[in-house]
């Protein structure tokens, strides 16, 4: 299981066009945001043994992925897409959670699947703007509803 979980909204995205909501990019602005906030962010973060980075296959999540891997150390190229990101699927990203072998692992996705796993995790009302990242480890060693804690939350 899991030991540390860190949750990471997309940042500020295009508006849907005609190529569907899966292709929506970051716009330029949101992008800069997110280089500008993520180094001092994940500066903060104290991994715990393996670091693992999920993202949702939706476009504007993945360059999120990007430019946390970059702030994080991590080859971009690690990356591994988790559909349960992008189809707001709490069991299906929990089942997941549960298979990994200790360490960390940094997701990215969307709300109000960010807000909804702090919620049943920690018991807690999270807000998630845009580019917003939590910390979340389970002192119990349970996936269980309300058994993690919120250790931070910093929107970008």
């Amino acid at each position: 299981m899991v030991d540390l979980l860190v949750l990471v909204r997309h940042g500020k995205a295009e508006p849907k066009g005609p190529e569907g909501d899966l292709a929506r990019e970051l716009t330029p602005d949101g992008v800069a945001a997110l280089e500008e906030a993520y180094p001092r962010i994940f500066a903060t973060l104290e991994p715990v043994g393996e670091l693992e980075l999920w993202s949702s296959p939706a476009a504007r999540a993945e360059r999120t992925a990007e430019v946390a891997a970059d702030a994080l150390g991590v080859d971009p190229m690690d990356i591994v897409v988790h559909e349960s990101l992008y189809e707001q699927d709490e069991d299906g990203f929990v089942s997941e959670l549960s298979c990994v072998d200790g360490g960390t692992v940094v997701a990215v996705g969307h709300v109000p699947f960010m807000r909804n796993m702090v919620e049943r995790l920690c018991g807690e009302d999270a807000p998630f703007g845009k580019g917003t990242v939590a910390a979340i480890d389970f002192p119990t060693g349970r996936l269980a509803a309300g058994q993690a804690r919120l250790l931070w939350l910093r929107e970008a």
